[in-house]
């Protein structure tokens, strides 16, 4: 009896060291993360996915919409000061 808890405690110690081992060598990178650690380098981020990715890619969107959103305001801005120009216009 004792040589099978013996042999039964071994095959154990060899299974935690086994499960303890150090992880295998990393594969390459894909080039999906390629792509997308050059986009966030892009945006001048350099950072690894974190929990709140999908926060920052949200504001890198809202960044890049900005330009657009203040050319449609220059727009109006310069649309409403001709109109109130051409409207003070007709009245003299």
């Amino acid at each position: 009896m004792t040589a099978v808890v013996r042999s039964s405690l071994a095959a154990f110690a060899l299974l935690l060291l086994a499960a303890c081992g150090g992880p295998s060598a990393r594969e390459p990178a894909s080039a999906n993360e390629a792509d997308e650690k050059a986009a966030a380098k892009a945006l001048g981020r350099d950072t690894d996915a974190t929990v709140l990715d999908d926060m920052i890619q949200t504001q890198d969107r809202a960044r890049a919409v900005e330009g657009v959103v203040l050319g449609h305001k220059d727009d109006l801005d310069k649309a409403l000061e001709e109109s109130a120009g051409n409207g003070s216009a007709d009245d003299q």
